[in-house]
């Protein structure tokens, strides 16, 4: 599949640093789903894009022996300090490539498809602009995005210290273009009954 320029690296980042409170303190990243860790699914879909590199942003619980090494581990400082300080701990990790497109995706959604994923990077990768998925009203969603590295490194350097702030400060300034995927890419869970309803019989499966 191929989703961006021969000449432009791609980079995930998944964010898997979170206490999973509403979860019971599971690591929902290493939930299994019809038999396969989340974590591993999100690192299929991204080998699938596919990409130069995969960042974790938390432990790599539920990722199989395996595939730890084809991973790179970084955890936020300090931690559990959100989503922000994970983004920023990961770009810090990256050697600086100006040309490359980073995927920056939730560590929690268990049917992220690689279609869509190829599609935000082709869009970011053709524009030199961020590109956000978005939800079937049109909404914004913040961890389903490719970047240009220039720019996320330049608003994360804008931003500051990022302990315990808000992801979508990222996003000021930036215009980005919206893009429409389907449902199960965005389809998080923050509890057990949101996880029922995910892999149920319902439109998702």
């Amino acid at each position: 599949m191929s989703s961006a320029p021969d000449d432009c690296p791609v980079r995930g980042l998944i964010l898997a640093g979170g206490r999973s409170t509403r979860f019971g303190g599971v690591h929902k990243p290493g939930v299994p789903v019809e038999g396969v860790p989340v974590l591993a699914r999100i690192h299929a879909a991204l080998t699938a894009v596919p990409v130069d590199g995969i960042w974790v942003a938390g432990p790599l619980d539920g990722l199989p022996d395996d595939l730890r090494p084809t991973v790179r581990e970084v955890h936020e400082h300090p931690r559990f300090a959100g989503p922000l300080a994970g983004i920023a701990a990961a770009v810090a990790d990256m050697p600086p490539e100006e040309r490359a497109v980073i995927l920056v995706l939730a560590g929690d959604v268990p049917y992220t498809d690689p279609a869509d994923l190829a599609r935000l990077v082709r869009t970011c990768a053709q524009t030199g602009r961020a590109a956000a998925s978005a939800d079937a009203q049109g909404r914004r969603q913040h961890l389903c995005a490719a970047w240009p590295e220039a720019l996320l490194r330049a608003r994360l350097a804008a931003i500051g210290d990022p302990t315990d702030r808000p992801v979508r400060l990222l996003w000021e300034g930036v215009e980005p273009l919206l893009v429409a995927v389907s449902p199960a890419s965005l389809e998080d869970f923050d509890t057990e009954a949101d996880l029922r309803r995910i892999t149920g019989d319902g439109p998702l499966r």
